[in-house]
């Protein structure tokens, strides 16, 4: 049977609203998809490092609660978990800050069996941190050699690495091993300086990888290039609002890939059916992941 299986960081997001907190929920799109992906009974583990404690705790549950395999989760003692910091108002979000210890030796984590056609996901610094690049690119290699599908989200916060240049060998090696690729307008705009899906795919992307799904919240769509064709889905505004509706697109997306049987040839010339399969699936699930969020702290289009 096939599997999903999400490589990425655990991280806690906390939410401040002016100087109180609101509130704090596990972040990351990865994270968030794989959960989602879980909870929909498709067979998902995730790849990744938690340190020991309460906020690796509580990732922990939440994985676990979700139906996530975490056997390839290292719960590391030297050190803590991500802690990101939203300072928020009424007009949204007013500066971010990132707490972390990551341990000097870090993602020793224990291999997932990779079979022919199983969905590989990866992405944000964490595909790109030198602590883990190491062991990273040796999982890459072999889920490609193994026939995979992966699936490459390279997305993070400038925050994290300010000159783009140091890690951007690494950005082009990853997208080397992708299959498909989902991006947002401000990845595209922090990594390539090129705010438009259109260009960006054309004079970056297409060299590497021929299928490229554009979340552009500012003009409320996602969109699917591959070649010449372009295919788009529109997304209501209060879905982008939510915290959780892009973690539900890229869940939405492999779910279609998923459900889709997609061979790594069939992504290098997708026809307009497929896509619409894809976006229509993606639509479907960031509006239910966006709808199962209750809390106004929630609704800030964090993740």
């Amino acid at each position: 049977m096939k599997k999903i299986i999400c490589i990425g960081e655990c991280a806690l997001d906390v939410v401040f609203k002016g100087s109180q907190p609101a509130g704090s929920m596990p972040g990351g799109r990865i994270v968030n998809a794989a959960a989602i992906l879980a909870r929909q009974g498709l067979p998902v583990s995730l790849v990744s490092d938690l340190a020991q404690g309460s906020v690796g705790d509580i990732i922990a549950d939440f994985l676990t609660q979700a139906g996530v395999d975490t056997s390839s989760v290292d719960r590391f003692t030297e050190g803590l978990s991500p802690m990101i910091i939203y300072t928020t108002d009424d007009n949204g979000i007013v500066s971010v800050t990132r707490y972390e210890q990551y341990p000097d030796e870090c993602f020793d984590v224990v291999w997932p069996r990779i079979d022919e056609g199983d969905i590989v996901v990866y992405g944000g610094f964490y595909a790109l941190d030198a602590r883990m690049r190491p062991r990273m690119s040796q999982l890459l290699a072999h889920a490609a050699e193994r026939k995979a599908v992966l699936v490459y989200l390279p997305g993070f916060l400038p925050q994290q690495e300010p000159r783009i240049t140091r890690v951007m060998p690494v950005i082009l090696e990853n997208l080397e091993y992708a299959s498909v690729v989902i991006v947002r307008n401000n990845d595209l705009e922090t990594i390539f300086g090129v705010g438009d899906g259109d260009r960006c795919y054309h004079n970056y992307i297409n060299f590497y990888c021929r299928s490229l799904i554009n979340v552009d919240v500012a003009e409320r769509r996602i969109s699917y290039y591959s070649g010449k064709e372009v295919t788009e889905v529109a997304i209501p505004d209060d879905v982008c609002r939510s915290m959780m509706w892009n973690a539900g697109a890229v869940a939405g997306v492999v779910d279609a890939l998923y459900g889709e049987d997609a061979a790594i040839d069939r992504l290098d010339a997708p026809d307009e059916d497929f896509r619409r399969k894809v976006l229509g699936r993606a639509a479907l699930t960031a509006d239910r992941a966006a709808q199962s969020l209750t809390a106004d702290w929630q609704k800030l289009g964090l993740v």
